[in-house]
């Protein structure tokens, strides 16, 4: 019976798949993966979207989209660096790339990870257009 319970666990955790999304922000294209709880297929089925992000505290870029996004996915208080997150607090779409600026945030719901080099995010202006889309 126990054995029964972890071979269906296992199988149960192999199927969960992310998406994989391209988001392009100015000359610079970052890859990320998108999880698969509630709120990260919700926005994957918007996609593709191209958001006025603005900086927030050198750690972060955040847009609102517009969108009435699942709440119902696991929330957190904090990020790490690359995470892909919802706010539905203030209904804004973020991206961290840098957790030693002010890393206090509460109510977030993760929805994936950036896997390109978070240094790019420097290079980008206060305010930029992004173009967030399935992976081709």
């Amino acid at each position: 019976m126990v054995a029964t319970a972890l071979t269906t666990g296992m199988s149960t955790a192999a199927a969960i798949t992310s998406t994989s999304i391209t988001i392009h922000a100015g000359n610079a294209v970052f890859n990320a993966k998108l999880n698969d709880n509630n709120t990260a297929r919700e926005f994957i089925a918007a996609l593709p979207i191209t958001l006025k992000m603005t900086r927030w505290g050198d750690r972060e870029y955040y847009g609102k989209p517009g969108l009435k996004l699942s709440d119902q996915s696991p929330r957190r208080n904090g990020f790490d660096n690359g995470d892909v997150a919802w706010w539905p607090s203030g209904g804004s779409f973020a991206i961290f790339f840098n957790n030693k600026v002010n890393p206090d945030i509460s109510d977030l719901i993760v929805i994936g990870k950036v896997s390109s080099d978070l240094t790019l995010f420097d290079a980008l202006g206060e305010v930029v257009e992004m173009r967030i889309e399935l992976a081709r």
